[in-house]
């Protein structure tokens, strides 16, 4: 495949039986050649991936990690679509491994062990409940980014990562704030965590007074928001609900409880809610 990339920019190892490992610059049309190898049969394309990937590259984010783009004997492609993919959505050029001459069965090794996450990362750095971060840290991308809570496109790492950075002080506090209450509150535990991070970016001094009731459900009485809420994700814990429809409790509470209010039932709207409808509770 040495039309593919620049020989000046290859180096190569090889072993007894010939497998090959350069490092290779690919571009949209090298990137394109290549993937007109892959086998139709072979890992499906995830566009939300490959997309994700391109929007890394396209944003200076793409990091060379050494994982190798792979062909076999036949010089077809077994491993690095997406990657490749990647570069032809983005229009960039990259550097990547190449392990070439592999043996045509080595596609049904590749890829079968237990891949790293964001949550994995996280640990590796020290935090503590990291899965419960890594979910808090995604209700915030797509809070800040007029999306449904459940919306299931998927972030890269490095787009995790600056909502992390960006938020990192007001996140720690709200799961120190979460971690150990959420069986009290009938709410899952990264929307709890969202819920003390959202009210308190509203008003961090009404936030702690309103979660605080909620949360531990002392001192209060049939009227006040926190109780309406307290009840009614308390019928609701057997059968559970979409993200939206939870965080349209809380926030019809919260926007009560703002405005003075007193509640005593929340009620679903019929339908399905939007983010819109969440907007239009957050107090003005």
């Amino acid at each position: 495949m040495s039309e593919m990339y620049d020989p000046k920019e290859v180096l190569a190892i090889e072993n007894a039986d010939g497998v090959r490992i350069t490092l290779i610059t690919v571009g949209p049309e090298a990137a394109k050649a290549m993937l007109s190898t892959y086998h139709v049969d072979y890992r499906k394309y995830r566009r939300s991936y490959g997309e994700g990937l391109a929007r890394d590259m396209a944003a200076g984010n793409w990091i060379f990690d050494g994982s190798p783009i792979r062909t076999d004997r036949n010089e077809n492609l077994i491993d690095g679509s997406h990657r490749l993919n990647g570069v032809v959505i983005s229009g960039t050029t990259q550097q990547f491994l190449h392990v070439s001459r592999l043996p045509v069965g080595a596609y049904d090794t590749i890829d079968t062990g237990l891949a790293r996450n964001y949550a994995d990362s996280l640990r590796r750095r020290g935090y503590k409940n990291a899965n419960m971060r890594t979910a808090l840290v995604k209700l915030i991308e797509r809070w800040e980014n007029g999306k449904s809570l459940g919306d299931t496109k998927r972030l890269t790492m490095s787009e995790i990562e600056a909502i992390h950075d960006k938020h990192v002080d007001s996140i720690s506090r709200a799961l120190s704030l979460s971690v150990g209450s959420v069986s009290r509150s009938n709410l899952p535990g990264a929307l709890l965590a969202f819920s003390w991070w959202l009210l308190s970016e509203h008003d961090s001094l009404k936030a702690k007074m309103f979660m605080t009731q909620f949360v531990e459900g002392e001192n209060i009485r049939k009227g006040m928001p926190a109780y309406a809420l307290r009840s009614r994700l308390y019928d609701m814990q057997e059968t559970g609900a979409p993200r939206n429809e939870y965080m349209y409790l809380v926030l019809r509470a919260w926007k009560a409880f703002c405005d003075g209010e007193e509640q005593y039932r929340i009620q679903l709207p019929t339908g399905l809610i939007t983010r819109e409808m969440l907007d239009e509770m957050m107090p003005r």
